[in-house]
């Protein structure tokens, strides 16, 4: 039987998790909306993620969550990279915190070539600027003036750094452990943290049954769905590659506020679109660079 190549499997896994992080930012505005701030509504979403899952896991006769000190770490930047991506949305435009956000692949294409010794060849090296240059199309970034809060672009900085050092860890922490253990070890010690910092848990009281339905939603797409796949996706290409596919992220995101909203595109964005879709054949393409997808490959499936 024919096996898809690991590249095409892993390209298949981060488009599924862009989709579902493609949701996050509107998501987020609707749960600020609805008067949950940054801390209530992770700390909820963590809340629902373990008790999604640890009954799945028992039941399944394997690791509730993984104790080593890489997954831990991981999880403590998992909670470090929500709360700064947050903060900075309360301070910048959508548009301007998805450009900030998304030069992330630059980093991580970066330390991975230092850290994992990838090679960065020179049709990724193009993807990676096309996808820079699409995904700041796609914002409406380059639509006219913009108006920068300080405060908010170190915010966002500071979430793009730990999401690049975060996506790296992963890419060591898959070989061993499972996607969905990962990802319940997130939840648990991203919730453990957000406690010990934010104290007051009283909101869990007044929780109205609009917070509750978002907090629930933004839990099985932004978390549960969209971290479990994009592991798969590490697990199957790599980190460099996987953080540049998901630069469909705010292309799928701008496609459903034209679908679902009615939204216009502007040629623009259209042109900045497809840029990002030729940056996924060019991440995807080195299939036949066998070594590195079959490194990453190796472990848990």
């Amino acid at each position: 039987m024919n096996k898809f190549p690991d590249s095409i499997v892993g390209a298949i896994y981060i488009f599924i998790s862009a989709f579902a992080y493609a949701t996050q930012t509107t998501l987020g505005k609707f749960a600020f909306s609805a008067g949950l701030t940054p801390e209530s509504l992770l700390l909820l979403r963590y809340i629902l993620t373990t008790l999604f899952l640890t009954p799945y896991l028992i039941f399944k006769k394997t690791a509730v969550i993984d104790k080593s000190p890489p997954v831990l770490l991981q999880a403590f930047l998992f909670a470090a990279e929500g709360l700064l991506f947050f903060y900075a949305l309360q301070y910048l435009s959508a548009s301007i915190t998805v450009v900030v956000f998304f030069s992330h692949p630059v980093l991580v294409a970066i330390l991975g070539s230092i850290i994992f010794k990838d090679k960065l060849h020179t049709h990724f090296i193009l993807g990676l600027i096309l996808a820079i240059s699409g995904v700041t199309m796609v914002s409406g970034l380059l639509g006219g003036a913009v108006q920068f809060s300080a405060l908010g672009l170190l915010l966002i900085i500071a979430a793009a750094v730990v999401y690049s050092i975060y996506s790296l860890i992963s890419q060591k922490n898959v070989r061993t452990v499972t996607p969905l253990v990962i990802t319940n070890t997130l939840a648990v010690g991203s919730m453990i943290v957000l406690l010990v910092v934010y104290h007051d848990i009283s909101f869990l009281s007044r929780l109205s049954m609009e917070q509750l339905l978002i907090a629930l939603v933004m839990t099985i797409l932004n978390t549960i769905l969209a971290v479990v796949f994009f592991l798969k996706g590490v697990q199957k290409m790599g980190a460099s590659r996987a953080t540049l596919l998901g630069t469909l992220e705010p292309v799928l995101a701008m496609l459903l506020a034209f679908s679902l909203l009615g939204e216009s595109l502007s040629r623009i964005q259209m042109m900045g679109a497809f840029m990002v879709f030729i940056s996924i054949f060019l991440a995807v393409y080195p299939a036949r660079n066998s070594s590195l997808t079959s490194t990453h490959s190796s472990g848990i499936t």
